[in-house]
Order: structure tokens, then sequence, then C-alpha cells
């Protein structure tokens, strides 16, 4: 019995030690679940686009909102925003300030423009990105995509790509991980002695129409501090339509749209001069002019919407006047473009 027992209990440490291997080569050999994959860049603009209010699908809806803009002596301009809405080539957009009126009619060609300016001002340039999110879901050709991370900010988990530009972040976009809307564009300060004009742009309060997001609250910030901001106070169903609203007003320049658009471009980019007195007397700065690209190339109207010293507006006005573009294109045709040109000056560069 004694040698019996002995030879159970060896035959059962030799099983244990058997199954032991057995099970440790399983759980070495059996693939982990795998960890879910962030989706790419590309694929969180596509999802952020097809949520954007101003795309086919939408109701006809009428929007209203006010809007703010801080001046450089802390003074704050207030005006109104209000867009008719019945498809993608039928729309009315309209921002009026005390002395500033823009009207935008769309139509099958584009948009025709009238406003009180020839040109569009500097609170146009700092409303652009607050009132054309499909502007800031564009991604350009000289845009690369980065890796998407994850960060948990404002209440909220987001997912967030690099859009990268000759081997730097150009900027940042950030996407509710719930939802996919777009809800932060940023731009990286870096060690400039001229930091992005608008470093962040932040949109929040969505609420949903027709299964699209509307963003109540739109702001531009620069050191924590709104710069500017759209307000939506009013979204309704736009009903009954009147025709007349979307007729072209008298006096007003077409400017060609079309899907798959190209932007105009730079052909020949001449580097201002930074002349020899503002440097001795540590004059630094940005200055951003408005331009035409013509159906040429050629650059029309152009203007100086903010400016640093006199010297420095001088040498960045001569260098975009040497400067050569190439047209933007619509349908293979070449046609008119406007747009705004930063030149910095930097005492370190």
């Amino acid at each position: 019995m004694y040698v019996d027992s002995e030879y159970n209990a060896d035959m059962r440490l030799k099983m244990g030690l058997i199954l032991t291997s057995v099970l440790a080569f399983l759980v070495l050999t059996v693939p982990s679940a795998p960890k879910d994959e962030l989706p790419s860049g590309e694929t969180l603009i596509s999802d952020a686009r097809s949520r954007e209010v101003w795309t086919e699908g939408t109701p006809a809806v009428r929007m209203r909102g006010q809007i703010e803009v801080s001046g450089s002596s802390d003074t704050v301009a207030q005006g109104d925003y209000a867009v008719d809405w019945v498809s993608p080539s039928q729309w009315r957009e309209e921002i009026r300030f005390a002395n500033y009126q823009r009207i935008r009619i769309r139509d099958a060609k584009g948009y025709w423009q009238k406003g009180s300016l020839d040109y569009q001002p500097y609170l146009i340039y700092l409303l652009n990105n607050l009132v054309d999110l499909k502007s800031v879901l564009s991604v350009s050709s000289k845009e690369t995509f980065g890796k998407v991370k994850t960060r948990r900010k404002d209440g909220i988990q987001q997912r967030c790509v690099d859009l990268n530009a000759t081997k730097t972040t150009n900027r940042i976009l950030c996407f509710d991980d719930k939802s996919g809307a777009l809800v932060a564009m940023e731009r990286p300060q870096g060690e400039y002695e001229n930091p992005p004009e608008l470093p962040r742009i932040e949109y929040k309060d969505f609420r949903s129409i027709a299964g699209k997001l509307i963003p109540h609250d739109r702001r531009a910030l620069r050191d924590g501090k709104t710069v500017a901001s759209v307000k939506i106070t009013e979204v309704s169903e736009l009903n009954p339509l009147n025709a007349t609203e979307f007729t072209p007003l008298s006096g007003a320049e077409l400017w060609p749209q079309c899907d798959g658009m190209k932007e105009a471009g730079v052909m020949e980019h001449i580097i201002p001069k930074y002349p020899l007195a503002a440097r001795l007397n540590l004059e630094k700065g940005r200055v951003i002019q408005y331009g035409v690209v013509e159906a040429d190339g050629a650059l029309s109207h152009p203007v100086i919407i903010k400016g640093a010293s006199p010297s420095l507006n001088d040498a960045a006005t001569e260098a975009l006047r040497r400067s050569r573009f190439t047209p933007a294109q619509c349908q293979g045709a070449s046609i008119r473009y406007e747009t705004f040109f930063e030149t910095d000056f930097a005492l370190r560069r």
C-alpha cells in the first residue's frame, strides 16, 4: 500500500507539471485581444465633415447669431451674423457691424459678394474659421497627417491629429471622441517671437438638427483671452422660402466656387528684406495683407489689414508685389481668388 500511494502521488505530480506546461504554452501562443485602434486623421476629418451642418442633407434652416471682435485698444465691436440655408448651392450669409456689412449669396456658379469695402478687413480674418468650419476641415496639399493621439480636455475625451507642413506642426485638430465633431483647432506657439495670430479656436455647445451638429458657441483665443466669438441665438426652419432673398444684389461680384476647388498658390515667394533701421530700432511684428490672385496669376487689390511699423509694412508690401502666384482652379478653369498673406519680421530669425 505504501508503494502504491507513493506511485499515485508521483503520477499526480507529473500530470500536474504536464498540465502547467500546456497552460503556459497556450498563454504564450494564443494572441491577446488587440487594443482598440485609433482611427486615422483622414477618417476623423471625414466623419466631422459628414456631421457639419452646411452639407447635403441639411433641411432649409434659418440661423442667427451675435458676433464680438476685440480691437487692439481693448475695444469690443459687436455685430450680427445671419444665414438662410437651402442647399450647398443656395444660401445667403450676412455679417453686419456698425460700420461694415458683407453679404454673400450662393448659386450654382459660386457666391455673389457685396460689401462696404472692396477688401476683407481684419475682423473677417478673425471670424473666418468661426463661421466656416468647412475651411477648417480642409487639408491643403502642403499638409501631411501626423499620428492620432488621445487626451482629456474641457471635460471630454478628445482625439487629436497633427497636420504638418515643412517638418513642423502647422495646426492640430481635435475631435469629440463620442460625437466626432470638431471641438478645437490649435496652432503651436513654440518659441516664436511672433506667436500665431489665432493660437486656439474652440467650438462648444453642440446641438443637433437632422443629424447634423451646430456649435452654438465658437471663439478664437489668444493668450487665453477671447479675441473673436460667434454665439448662435436662433436656429429654426426656413419656411416659407422667399426666393428674392437668394437673388444676387445689384453691384455684387461673382466669386466662382466648385467642389474640389484648388486654392491659389505661390510660384515664387520673395522674402522681404529686413530694413536695417528697423533692426537697429528692434522693430518686429507681423504684417497681414489682403489680396486677390487673379485668373492669370497676377496679384491685385493688396491692402494691409494689420500692420507693424511703417518700414516693416513697406518691406512686406514690396515683397508681396514681387512674388509670383499660380491661380486657383475650378473645374479645370483658372479663377479669381481672395486670400490673406502673413509676413513675419523676427529679430532672431
